[in-house]
């Protein structure tokens, strides 16, 4: 008998620890992007799925239901999961992923990174507190189960090539990502995506082409809790071959002298308008992302660069 009450006291305990862990992230991330919702909201384009439809100029058949269903034929697994509340994060040994990854450990949240290469050739002390799944994201067996307890995704997945390449991996693995965190019940997603430059459609069509048809699947498997980053210049240490190349040198300068001008309103001009597209901190796009994919006070739809800036 008192061996079964202290198991029974056993489970009931780790069961409060693991909520008051889930509380106390939500607390801190929400804190954490409180200071900047006022501004956001009044800049966003539009509110919840509208705002996102309207930008994006597509329609579709009732997603709210078919999300609804989605995430009913899930919720009996994600109600099961017993472990740390985690961030699953796709593309995460990249250039904008490994900061990702560095800022959402600073929340609390347990990461995981699904990418093909496995963790990058980084000696900093967090890498070796991600979990890193090496696999392919079209081998949907081989990382589905990371989705159980994950409280938000962040696809970071986008590459340069031919047209179809770009098209495969700007857009297709993008969509299969959101696709089947929404069959899982994931709560939110984010994807970093890209500015609108407005640029002649056959100047790297794949990858633009690409991204939009990954923001028009975001919108559709999460209406209402979809966020797309949309960054221009990304700036900070990117590793090429082991070596660091120091975009900052250019980047933080830039973002500088930018910063005095009215550049939202100037990038707008044709042409000349994307000399005036300021440059954002892989930091700041990270930061940015963690809080569109778990914190329901950002709103979903497109956050561009003007607003992810905020987060520097």
């Amino acid at each position: 008998m008192s061996r079964l009450l202290t198991s029974s006291y056993g489970s009931l305990r780790r069961l409060y620890d693991h909520r008051s862990t889930a509380l106390n992230i939500s607390a801190r991330v929400s804190r954490s992007s409180a200071a900047q919702s006022s501004s956001k909201q009044s800049t966003w384009p539009g509110q919840g799925l509208r705002g996102f439809a309207t930008s994006l100029e597509f329609t579709r058949d009732n997603p709210s239901a078919a999300s609804a269903s989605a995430s009913a034929g899930a919720s009996a697994e994600q109600e099961t999961y017993m472990g740390q509340p985690k961030l699953l994060v796709f593309g995460g040994s990249g250039f904008v992923g490994t900061r990702v990854c560095e800022e959402a450990l600073k929340t609390g949240l347990a990461v995981v990174s699904v990418n093909r290469s496995g963790p990058p050739k980084l000696s900093a002390d967090w890498v070796s507190s991600v979990e890193w799944i090496q696999a392919d994201v079209f081998d949907v067996a081989s990382w589905r189960d990371q989705l159980q307890g994950a409280v938000g995704v962040i696809s970071c997945l986008g590459a340069f090539g031919s047209n179809d390449f770009m098209q495969k991996i700007c857009g297709d693995s993008n969509i299969t990502v959101f696709n089947e965190a929404a069959k899982a019940g994931v709560s939110r997603a984010a994807f970093i995506s890209v500015h609108d430059y407005n640029l002649p459609g056959g100047f790297l069509p794949g990858y633009f082409q690409g991204k939009r048809r990954a923001e028009e699947a975001l919108a559709s498997a999460f209406p209402g809790a979809g966020c797309a980053l949309r960054p221009g210049f990304i700036y900070g240490t990117r590793q090429v071959g082991g070596v660091g190349i120091p975009l900052g040198a250019i980047g933080y300068p830039l973002d500088k002298a930018l910063g005095i001008l009215p550049t939202k309103s100037l990038a707008g001009v044709p042409i000349l308008g994307l000399g005036f597209v300021p440059p954002v901190s892989a930091a700041a796009v990270g930061r940015a992302a963690i809080a569109a994919a778990t914190d329901s006070s950002v709103p979903s739809g497109i956050m561009d660069v003007w607003q992810v800036k905020s987060y520097e």
